[in-house]
């Protein structure tokens, strides 16, 4: 994935929060569930078809006080991960 495309979701995954700060996407062609915690939800939430992996990466940080230096890299393999199990596209 390229730092400026467009991320948007799989039309064919279903999101929804479970429990206090965690959620869970359900990929209907496969039916395989992928949980996520507070920080991959937070993600998810700014995969809108709008953000590229920069503005993504700038917004999770703009919303966490004092950001791990390593976050560019965290959110980018988290997104690689969500990419190579179909549930985002650019």
């Amino acid at each position: 994935m390229s730092g400026d495309a467009k991320i948007r979701r799989n039309p064919q995954v279903v999101y929804r929060t479970v429990g206090v700060g965690g959620s869970v996407l359900l990929h209907l062609e496969t039916g395989a569930y992928h949980g996520l915690n507070g920080i991959g939800s937070a993600v998810w939430e700014l995969v809108d078809g709008n953000r590229s992996r920069r503005e993504i990466v700038a917004d999770l940080a703009g919303r966490i006080e004092d950001p791990p230096p390593r976050i560019e890299a965290d959110v980018g393999a988290f997104l690689d991960g969500l990419r190579e199990r179909d549930l985002i596209s650019e």
